[in-house]
């Protein structure tokens, strides 16, 4: 997730901001100027000290200053945003986004609450709302970059390809060098399936500098796309080999060595996958029914009970498990498994699904 504000510069801005909005004025008593310079002295204590514990990761103490802040000043709108940032660092996205509404409602001309705001309903995956109020930034401020990126992003996630290559096309042409949008070009030209511009965007990040594996992943799968497997499985083996913690590069290159008959080897990228990520559907999927195509029932049972422990709606596992446990003659668990996959792929609307596993049961 992009976060749009630091430790930092919430004290910075809060400190000026509280300060300009309380001070004291000549025409109050003497009273109540060294009441409202007591507010102000404790405010800036507030500030400071919500500040290092943020520094120190004191996320819940940090935030109880910020909130403390509301009962002395709730006229200023830094004091809502910096609480809407620490609310999205605990993954409190609905109390962030309620309090970047907050700032937006006191200063509706500061782009920044309007990219938290963003942020936080892209977190909610309430990405039309999400659109809108990274529309509303751009519409004060058109070539803000993390607004567009923001954008592009969020109509990424709506499938809306057409719109988000144009927002991306847009970047590039304010900044030829934005390696993000190229990147992000080729991500959306790959969905409209143009591979081989999609392999041209994504060369052209890599040449700005945006070497990261994740970049060289999409490469590669673009490279799968346009149907030239050797160049793709050639990145993606390096990919693996220099950065093994790399999930989408092991299962993608397992799954092209299962599909080149090369089981032993595929059998080693997931298993790499599942040391890393053990709760891996798709590693321990295929681990599966790799054991299942090379005949190794003992196996094949471990695997698909651990995979269903995972994903317990997996009708295809419930059918390789019965079929596994029939082989080593336990029969009864056999017809158990069965039958839970045809209810399950009865509610899929599997039809096919559906007759394999009758016709199966029958000679059970």
């Amino acid at each position: 997730m992009k976060l749009y504000y630091w430790a930092s510069w919430i004290s910075i801005i809060l400190l000026g901001g509280i300060i300009s909005s309380v001070s004291p004025v000549l025409a109050h008593s003497s009273e109540q100027v060294l009441n409202e310079a007591a507010i102000t002295t404790e405010l800036a204590d507030l500030a400071e000290s919500g500040e290092q514990l943020l520094g120190e990761g004191q996320t819940s103490a940090a935030l109880a200053r910020y909130q403390h802040m509301l009962s002395l000043d709730r006229e200023n709108p830094k004091v809502f945003s910096a609480i809407g940032y620490i609310q999205a660092l605990m993954n409190n996205f609905e109390e962030s986004a309620i309090a970047f509404q907050e700032s937006i409602d006191l200063d509706p001309q500061n782009i920044s609450f309007y990219l938290g705001l963003a942020s936080a309903y892209s977190n909610l995956e309430d990405y039309e709302a999400a659109a809108q109020t990274y529309r509303q930034a751009l519409y004060m401020q058109p070539s803000h970059l993390e607004a567009n990126l923001g954008l592009g992003a969020t109509l990424f996630r709506q499938s809306a390809f057409e719109e988000a290559l144009a927002v991306y096309q847009l970047i590039l042409e304010q900044d030829p060098n934005n390696f993000q949008a190229a990147e992000a070009t080729g991500l959306v030209l790959l969905q409209l399936g143009d591979e081989n511009a999609a392999i041209s965007a994504l060369e052209r990040a890599v040449m700005l500098g945006a070497s990261s594996s994740r970049i060289q992943t999409s490469l590669g799968l673009a490279y799968l796309e346009a149907g030239d497997i050797e160049t793709g499985l050639t990145i993606l083996e390096d990919i693996a080999g220099a950065d093994p913690q790399n999930i989408e590069a092991q299962l993608q290159v397992g799954m092209i060595l299962w599909q080149k008959g090369n089981l032993d080897a595929a059998l080693e990228r997931y298993q790499q996958v599942v040391r890393i990520q053990p709760n891996s559907v798709a590693a321990l999927d295929a681990m599966s029914d790799i054991f299942f195509e090379q005949q190794n029932v003992l196996m094949t049972i471990v695997a698909h009970r651990k995979l269903l422990e995972i994903a317990p709606e997996h009708a295809a596992g419930y059918y390789h498990l019965g079929i596994a446990l029939q082989a080593r003659g336990r029969s009864n668990e056999a017809v158990e498994s069965l039958q839970i996959a045809r209810t399950l792929f009865a509610e899929q609307e599997d039809e096919e699904g559906i007759r394999v596993v009758t016709e199966l049961l029958k000679d059970l």
